[in-house]
């Protein structure tokens, strides 16, 4: 059957903006049907304290960091220490010269930290959301690092399931659901129990950057949850086969 002539499948998108948008956009160009409903929204702190003679170098751990960092400071002159490539490039995007990424995990980053900087020389600014599902700072500190950190951002949870997600949910036509966090995972949760739609996702394969926003999940309430080999949104495509 020609391309043209497929049935698209319908996936619902949970992240924030603007990265919804562009994992949208990812989709289409794979011949999917992106369904966007976000769940969280993003919220940037105002009046970042920031000491230019106490911090050596920067952590972020989402893209959502950076923009924050960026809507209150303009400094882009210290090294940026990214947990994964999507940080990064947004990092470089930002003006950032001084970008590494861990290319992974939270684990990743602390292993790039341990390879890259000396514990007692270098200071570390952990720039980060509200919520946060490992304690990267702690990890630090446990290392021998100095590390201060600074909430930038807040993700408020939606307080009900946008109308085209239910009504895709409640007429069974969807066919994947994509979780880029835990928060994510968590406040889908509440809000499909909440409409009583639990029980209509026992056909929709769940897919989650990992195994954290994974445990948000009632696994029993999915056909299945799947998780992302690494933490990226490539390797979750590549699970529902919509990696290339």
């Amino acid at each position: 059957m020609a391309h043209a002539d497929r049935v698209a499948v319908k996936v619902l998108v949970t992240r924030s903006e603007p990265g919804a948008s562009r994992t949208a956009a990812r989709l289409e160009s794979r011949g999917a049907a992106p369904i966007l409903a976000p769940l969280l929204s993003i919220s940037f702190v105002e009046d970042i304290t920031f000491d230019p003679a106490q911090k050596h170098a920067l952590l972020f751990t989402s893209p959502n960091a950076v923009r924050a960092w960026l809507s209150d400071r303009s400094e882009t002159d210290l090294p940026a220490f990214c947990v994964g490539d999507a940080t990064a490039r947004e990092a470089e995007a930002a003006g950032f010269s001084k970008v590494r990424s861990a290319g992974g995990d939270v684990a990743d980053l602390v292993a790039l930290c341990e390879a890259r900087l000396v514990p007692g020389r270098h200071r570390l600014l952990y720039l980060r959301g509200e919520h946060v599902s490992t304690d990267l700072a702690a990890a630090l500190r446990a290392r021998g690092f100095a590390v201060d950190e600074t909430v930038i951002y807040t993700a408020a949870a939606a307080e009900q399931l946008h109308e085209a997600a239910a009504e895709v949910i409640r007429q069974r036509e969807l066919a994947v659901a994509l979780f880029h966090s835990q928060r994510a995972a968590i406040a889908f949760t509440a809000l499909v129990e909440e409409a009583d739609l639990s029980d209509y996702l026992n056909t929709v394969i769940a897919v989650a950057i990992s195994e954290a926003a994974a445990e948000g999940l009632v696994a029993a309430d999915w056909a299945a949850v799947k998780v992302a080999e690494a933490p990226t949104e490539l390797d979750m495509l590549n699970r529902i086969g919509f990696a290339h």
